[in-house]
């Protein structure tokens, strides 16, 4: 169907809505809004943009774990397994002495080697999907009326919604953070073909 055709089914259809009660535009709002919000969750869930793109990913958080170094100390190479320091020492379980030992950095001649692990702290299960709570009908409300179908947040999710719907910056204590544009709201193309037979069928009635 090419955009011509398009823009005639539109104007076609906006005159035979213009034709109907109070009452069927506002039934007919309805279920649009009820098809849409279920929809709409559902994509949120599925973690996808309206056009099918896949949503930005959240920065992943890991912990380093400081797992041996090496060094060598009045001539002597040793090795601290767990280890962690400070400012003036290095404290970790000796290897050689099967001891947790203490080394004043003043002392150390070199390091030989340090091995560190870096160790995500996200559980890859679905309790770490964006969204989970602004993807529900609690939060992801529908409004219809003889004149509009409307799918919004509630103002106590409206911000956070919007800043990743728009790829906003916020601030969080002293620190401003961007994130990246994520659309929770929007249609598919496949929504619009559905709202286009919704209304095909409630004019066949």
């Amino acid at each position: 169907m090419n955009d011509d055709t398009l823009r005639q089914l539109d104007s076609e259809l906006t005159h035979l809505l213009h034709r109907m009660s109070q009452g069927q535009r506002r039934q007919l709002a309805k279920e649009i809004t009820r098809d849409l919000r279920r929809s709409q969750i559902k994509r949120i869930s599925q973690q996808k943009n309206p056009d099918g793109s896949p949503y930005t990913k959240r920065k992943a958080n890991f912990i380093t774990v400081q797992r041996e170094i090496q060094f060598m100390w009045h001539g002597q190479k040793r090795t601290l397994r767990n280890w962690r320091g400070n400012s003036k020492t290095i404290t970790g379980q000796d290897a050689n002495k099967k001891a947790q030992r203490s080394f004043r950095k003043s002392d150390i001649q070199r390091y030989i080697s340090i091995k560190k692990d870096k160790i995500s702290t996200e559980r890859k299960t679905k309790q770490t999907r964006m969204f989970k709570k602004l993807a529900t009908a609690r939060f992801l409300r529908a409004y219809n009326s003889d004149k509009e179908a409307v799918i919004y947040f509630l103002p106590s999710a409206a911000n956070i919604a919007g800043v990743h719907q728009f790829g906003l910056t916020e601030r969080i204590g002293n620190t401003k953070i961007t994130y990246p544009s994520r659309q929770l709201l929007g249609l598919t193309p496949q929504e619009i073909r559905h709202i286009e037979s919704q209304i095909i069928d409630f004019l066949s009635r």
